[in-house]
């Protein structure tokens, strides 16, 4: 199919993008009209979606928005792109460390530039809050079916709901206050750059059913609301996709995607091994 729409809490659009080697969209919170969900949490819970380029994209976007999508800025003639590696870049496979790195080399030749780029410590919490948002969120969301039906969820899944209903309120309240923080922060945490480039998943699509993979490089977007984007990037020493995840200012959607077309061109074929 050549477009497919999705729900990111965690990490749920950009990671299974880049272990399936397509687009994938997050947009800002809120961007794209929610009626009809049914709520993971309702404070994270964001409609992406999935296409085969950059252009497909942006065409479900504008059908998704109608006729009060944001006008696209003018182009920004020489990018300039802050190399995001997280404080988590030590659970970065080396195939992930690569296609961030030919990425950034890659854009360089291109003319752009590429500068290191990190948030304050404040910034760094946010891992763990958005973790304590979302458990605290989904057992809450789940409650009916915990007590109606718990025979019919999986033994894993209900000791995630239990972890979560053992959240303390106030703890919960200290993550919400420390993420409105940092959104409000997070526009001038930018640094003048146009766009971030940071990792989209810890590395190649994990083996077997067990796992859907580690989303620690997608929590601290998902829960700041900005709009993200993954571009494959190469093959892995597995044979299997990799990429890389542009991440943009709040609200600034289109930019963020005219942005993705021009990297997406310089990145070139997905099928090279990185």
């Amino acid at each position: 199919m050549p477009l497919a729409i999705g729900t990111q809490t965690g990490g749920s659009v950009i990671r299974p993008a880049a272990f399936c080697g397509v687009v994938g969209f997050k947009p800002s919170f809120g961007r794209i009209n929610r009626a009809g969900l049914k709520f993971s949490a309702e404070s994270l819970d964001t409609i992406g979606l999935f296409a085969r380029s950059v252009g497909d994209v942006t065409l479900l976007d504008d059908a998704l928005l109608g006729p009060h999508r944001a006008a696209v800025r003018p182009a920004v003639t020489r990018l300039r792109f802050g190399l995001h590696r997280t404080s988590r870049w030590a659970r970065a496979e080396p195939s992930a460390r690569a296609a961030l790195e030919r990425a950034a080399r890659l854009l360089e030749d291109s003319g752009a530039t590429v500068v290191e780029h990190a948030f304050d410590d404040a910034f760094d919490g946010l891992n763990d809050a958005q973790l304590t948002i979302m458990n605290y969120e989904v057992a809450r969301a789940t409650l009916w079916e915990y007590r109606a039906h718990r025979g019919l969820l999986t033994p894993a899944f209900s000791a995630r709901l239990e972890e979560g209903f053992a959240i303390d309120p106030e703890a919960y309240r200290r993550a919400c206050a420390a993420a409105a923080d940092c959104r409000a922060r997070h526009a001038v945490a930018f640094n003048g750059v146009d766009a971030l480039l940071t990792p989209s998943a810890v590395g190649e699509a994990p083996r077997g059913l067990q796992s859907t993979g580690d989303s620690v490089f997608n929590r601290i977007w998902t829960l700041l609301g900005v709009p993200a984007i993954h571009l494959p990037g190469g093959l892995g020493a597995g044979g299997l996709p990799v990429g890389v995840q542009l991440v943009g200012r709040f609200g600034e959607d289109a930019a963020l995607l005219g942005t993705a077309s021009r990297v997406e061109a310089v990145l070139g074929r997905a099928e090279v091994p990185v």
